[in-house]
């Protein structure tokens, strides 16, 4: 069968659905990556296509830099966001009204500025030329489920992270069926009604939440959602790059991992407080190697680093994590899911941006690492708590607790007769 991957332009969202797509291609299926041209991450199509894959690019770097200029550039507190905390019984609201906004870069209202084509409709374009069986869709690119619908192909979402669309239907659904206090118009529907009515497709809840969801979430941390859920191993992948000289052989002390994911820049800057330079001062004296990525700009910022302090760019942590014995991280899904597959404890200084927070919460839970308030952290703590993820030895069995739950979930490979038994139950 014919599968189309369509994925929101960033390396956070491509890299989790890389394993699935050679399984796929590995079984015999043929396999296309669709997607809009980097924002954020300005290689995200060359990263397509250095993992082995097609890719097919659908422009709209116009649109989605406006949309997502709030969220890149905003400070403070109050700044939008898509983070969505179960807890927090307003924060599901502040996510759709963001998410709405994302959402139109993908079809303008008004036809797009300058006569450039929408994303939507390059996809529908290809989508009907190449005819896939199968569309598995980013929950941010709700775009893929049109297409599918379009083309009479079978679709699902693959999640890159916990399921907060997911969970923001369901608390839309509950607020629209009190008749006292619900709005009478789906609040998604200004902007998905037109898209719709365009194709000439009705609106079914599987426009946004698919056929069927595709959750490489560990089952302990997903949402009590009445969703088909199709529980995938979440395999670490980062990129492809050559091996350090310097990691050919185990350290002969200890090796802690900070790094700061693809939103490093916020972490590292005010948005967070994060004492970096402090931070490393006061580690000098310790007796481990800290591996800390840093841009050009922020290794001008720490200044002189310490001698057991080793700076870099990039390095994949699937290169780093199998001889570390610690990763100080923002709590991004991908950062969290290489840790467990190299069992390695973790402190979370959790980054608001989607599942962060729930994320740092979890792993204290599983006793796999300690958490922080990136709002209220301070030095001396993150001494003492980097000291004790280092010679706590609870901390590497809730590690192993956290690894033995990920290979419980069925590998890639062993997923693939689901996906074409389940094709075939719903292809138009």
């Amino acid at each position: 069968m014919r599968v189309l991957f369509t994925i929101f332009p960033t390396s956070a969202h491509l890299y989790p659905a890389i394993p699935l797509a050679w399984a796929l291609q590995s079984a015999g299926h043929e396999v296309v990556v669709a997607s809009p041209e980097g924002v954020v991450d300005p290689k995200v199509i060359a990263n397509i296509t250095s993992a082995g894959l097609t890719a097919v690019s659908l422009g709209g770097k116009e649109e989605l830099t406006a949309s997502l200029g709030p969220l890149i550039s905003a400070a403070g507190p109050d700044r939008p966001t898509l983070a969505l905390d179960p807890d927090d019984e307003n924060a599901w609201r502040t996510a759709r009204a963001v998410l709405a906004g994302m959402f139109q870069a993908y079809y303008p209202p008004p036809p797009a500025e300058g006569g450039r084509r929408p994303i939507l409709d390059a996809l529908v374009e290809f989508a009907e030329a190449w005819r896939p069986d199968l569309v598995l869709w980013d929950p941010l690119a709700p775009t893929g489920a049109v297409a599918a619908r379009v083309c009479g192909a079978a679709h699902a979402r693959l999640l890159f992270g916990m399921d907060n669309i997911g969970l923001i239907r369901a608390r839309t659904r509950q607020e629209r069926a009190d008749p006292a206090s619900g709005p009478a118009e789906d609040p998604w529907m200004p902007w998905l009604g037109p898209v719709l009515e365009r194709y000439g497709l009705d609106f079914t809840e599987e426009t946004l939440v698919g056929q069927w969801t595709l959750d490489l979430t560990q089952s302990r941390m997903r949402h009590p959602l009445d969703l088909t859920y199709v529980p995938v191993r979440r395999i670490p992948y980062n990129g492809a790059a050559t091996l350090p000289q310097w990691l050919h052989a185990r350290p002969e002390r200890p090796r802690a991992v900070l790094t700061l994911g693809v939103s490093r820049r916020l972490l590292a800057g005010r948005h967070s407080g994060f004492p970096m330079r402090e931070f490393f001062d006061s580690v000098s004296g310790l007796d481990l190697e800290l591996v800390a990525t840093l841009n050009s700009e922020q290794l001008s910022a720490v200044g002189t680093l310490p001698d057991n302090v080793r700076a870099m760019d990039y390095v994949p942590l699937t290169q780093v994590l199998p001889t570390s014995s610690a990763i100080i991280h923002h709590g991004g899904g991908g950062t969290f899911a290489t840790a467990v597959a190299f069992k390695v404890p973790q402190f979370v200084v959790p980054l608001p941006m989607w599942d962060e927070m729930v994320t740092a919460r979890y792993v204290v839970s599983r006793g796999a690492g300690l958490a922080a308030d990136p709002a209220a952290i301070d030095v001396d703590s993150l001494h003492k708590d980097l000291v004790r993820l280092l010679e706590d030895p609870s901390f590497q069995l809730g590690a192993r607790g956290l690894y033995e739950d990920m290979l419980a979930a069925p590998a890639p490979k062993d997923v693939i007769p689901v996906l074409e038994r389940l094709t075939a139950e719903h292809r138009g």
